[in-house]
């Protein structure tokens, strides 16, 4: 039942991202997904009690369109990307670490081009992309049953996070719009895999 509370609230407020005039429900949705997590997999881990904890005071500002509450959203889950990074390395396996090179490469690659779109909020943005290319990267290197679902986890996590950007910074009219509606479907997938992945390899 705590599965589903979560799946209810992850959808109910995906369909509302979608519907203009709909931001006073979304203040209850969207605030309520975080706190939703925590009940369906409570944190064991002090990364990813941080990491939950960063999330939902992101998702709270974020609920703002202006330029400051996005760089208090920026920072919010650039500190939840720090306490997700440092609890996957406590899990990571020294036999995994291959990829850990290329994802470091190309998140540097996506932080400078996004950096370069978002203009006087360039140089957070890149610091923040490349942080969660870090995150993405000790997710690789998770090891233990939930491996593969952190992984996966952490992708659709920059996914999210790419589509945001672009819907923001260099997408215009519908194709905005599109990249925008893909933010919090993908966003509340990454997030319950990551804790349930991280739960299950913990266990």
């Amino acid at each position: 039942m705590k599965k589903q509370a979560y799946a209810v609230a992850a959808i109910v407020d995906s369909i509302a991202a979608t519907v203009r005039g709909a931001h006073p429900a979304r203040t209850v949705t969207k605030t309520a997904l975080m706190p939703a997590l925590a009940v369906a997999t409570p944190p064991r881990d002090p990364g990813m009690a941080l990491g939950l904890a960063g999330s939902w005071a992101g998702d709270i500002a974020l609920l703002g369109d202006s330029d400051r509450a996005f760089r208090t959203g920026l920072f919010s889950f650039l500190a939840a990307h720090i306490g997700y990074t440092a609890a996957l390395a406590r899990r990571s396996s020294p036999g995994t670490r291959k990829a850990v090179a290329p994802i470091v490469a190309a998140s540097a690659a996506g932080a400078l081009a996004f950096a370069k779109a978002a203009g006087p909020l360039g140089k957070p943005v890149g610091l923040y992309a490349l942080t969660l290319g870090t995150m993405v990267a000790a997710a690789s290197t998770a090891r233990g049953t939930g491996a593969r679902r952190i992984f996966g986890g952490a992708a659709l996590f920059a996914v999210s996070d790419a589509l945001l950007g672009a819907s923001r910074f260099v997408l215009k009219g519908r194709a905005a719009r599109v990249a925008s509606a893909g933010v919090m479907p993908t966003y509340a997938a990454a997030q319950w895999l990551l804790h349930s992945g991280f739960e299950t390899s913990n266990g």
